[in-house]
């Protein structure tokens, strides 16, 4: 027997016991680099109600991979969604490939965190896949305008938060009842970006929306409004013809009470030298049942008719039965039933008639000793006429009674030049006054009044005109266009 030395017999021992465990280790073995199959998404994070995408990879265990090609192709990729200490089948695709892409809509109610994985199914065998797990994020809109003013630009710096590329923001317009969009932007690499347009001449109200997109719902601000950057005065028109019988007291009561602080009426001669409230000259049929009471002078001129004859009229019928029995008003029953409470615009309704002749004399005598004398020292008068000769003859004879010239196209620089001297105020039509002839106006001194103002498209052009006066059959009509109502949401 040989006696080996202890170090050399414990080689040997070694290498004894080693060998035949290296000689039948399997051939299947799973390989050095064992690792879970990868899944991943088109985003860091996620929308509730948003469409992403998700790639994932075959699965990569031992049991999958030993597989031969045949069956790896016939294994099921499953998607699940772990749901309430659960998983819940998404979606499912055969393995033709190494990569599958599922498209995955989160649900409107996932809060939190959203863990996914994939598994592989073949014949009631299951192999891992992947794993992924998707902070759920909110949506944040926001906005800050810069100045709201009417015709001005407008800008809302607006930043949506989570990032996604390629998603449009808009700026919408609240214009008769509808929202429409006027500016929109689209996000690239950053969240902010600025939105804005130029804001017409009447109040608006504005919105910044991130519209519905890629299943993610629509955000929107809060509705913000522009204001005026200069506000008109207003002149009830025959002292609000659109509401009551027009130079009616009926009328004059309605303009007071819509804060009218100006109004507007008709002055003509009745036969017997009296000042009445009336606008049509040649005969009385239209506002009057003239045609009834005087059926043989029913074409006659209001200029024929005394006043005691004018005061047995019923000037409201045609116009309500509510206002049955209302009168044509003297000039004075105006001025008294206005209260002190607004200025007059006072015009004379065409001075060259026969009818009408002497009609200065009768505003003279008015202005030396009557109540539209205390007007016209309160400063709350002014008197226009279409007869520009005659209105010039009367501001001559009362310098201190402002006069508005009546016109119907809008005064041209030579015209403007003529009346400067003697005008303060030009009342042209409100279909064609635009900005700059106000501004031609206001630079020789003189202000502008337009009329007849009567709808909100009116209103509005008035607005985009710049006239310092809106004369209108509808005083509190302004009220509408000047504050729009908050839309609904």
């Amino acid at each position: 027997m040989v006696l080996l030395p202890r170090p050399l017999m414990a080689g040997v021992l070694a290498l004894l016991v080693s060998a035949p465990v290296a000689f039948i280790a399997p051939a299947t073995a799973e390989p050095s680099t064992r690792q879970a199959a990868v899944l991943r998404a088109s985003q860091p994070d996620i929308i509730p109600g948003e469409r992403i995408t998700l790639v994932a990879g075959a699965p990569t265990g031992a049991g999958y991979t030993s597989l031969s090609r045949a069956d790896r192709r016939r294994t099921r990729l499953v998607l699940q969604r772990r749901v309430d200490g659960a998983w819940v089948k998404v979606a499912a695709q055969r393995l033709r490939t190494t990569r599958v892409r599922f498209a995955y809509s989160a649900p409107r109610s996932a809060r939190g965190t959203l863990t996914l994985r994939t598994v592989g199914k073949l014949r009631g065998r299951t192999f891992r896949g992947g794993r992924l797990s998707l902070p759920v994020v909110a949506q944040r809109l926001s906005s800050e305008p810069g100045a709201l003013t009417t015709r001005s630009s407008v800008a809302f710096a607006t930043t949506l938060t989570p990032l996604r590329a390629g998603r449009p923001v808009s700026l919408q317009e609240h214009r008769d009842g509808a929202w429409t969009a006027v500016a929109t932007r689209t996000l690239g690499s950053t969240i902010a970006v600025v939105v804005g347009t130029q804001a017409p001449a009447h109040p608006v109200w504005y919105r910044v929306v991130a519209p519905a997109w890629n299943g993610v719902p629509a955000l929107t601000t809060a509705p913000v409004r522009t204001t005026l950057d200069r506000v008109p005065g207003v002149v009830a028109h025959r002292a609000g013809a659109g509401v009551a019988p027009e130079q009616t007291l009926a009328a004059v009561q309605r303009a007071r009470a819509d804060a009218a602080p100006a109004m507007e009426v008709d002055v003509q001669l009745s036969a017997d030298r009296e000042l009445v409230i009336v606008h049509d000259h040649l005969n009385l049929k239209r506002t009057t049942d003239v045609e009834t009471v005087f059926p043989d002078r029913s074409s006659d001129p209001v200029g024929t008719f005394t006043l005691a004859e004018i005061k047995q009229l019923d000037a409201g019928s045609w116009f309500s039965p509510e206002f049955a029995g209302e009168r044509i008003p003297t000039l004075d029953e105006v001025i008294a039933a206005m209260g002190g409470e607004a200025g007059l615009v006072l015009e004379v309704k065409e001075p060259a008639l026969p009818g009408n002749a002497g009609i200065a004399d009768e505003l003279a005598a008015e202005l030396a000793s009557g109540p539209l004398g205390d007007l016209a020292a309160a400063g709350r008068i002014t008197v226009s006429s279409f007869d520009h000769g005659w209105l010039e003859a009367f501001a001559t004879a009362h310098p201190d009674v402002p006069v508005g010239v009546l016109t119907v196209a809008p005064p041209s620089a030579a015209d403007l030049d003529a009346w400067q001297p003697w005008a303060e105020e030009v009342h042209p039509n409100n279909l064609f006054l635009t900005r700059s002839d106000a501004d031609a106006i206001r630079s020789r001194g003189m202000t502008s009044s337009v009329w007849t103002v009567r709808t909100v498209a009116d209103f509005r052009l008035a607005l985009a005109s710049g006239a310092d006066r809106v004369i209108t059959d509808f005083p509190a009509r302004l009220a509408e266009v000047v504050d729009p109502p908050r839309p609904a949401a």
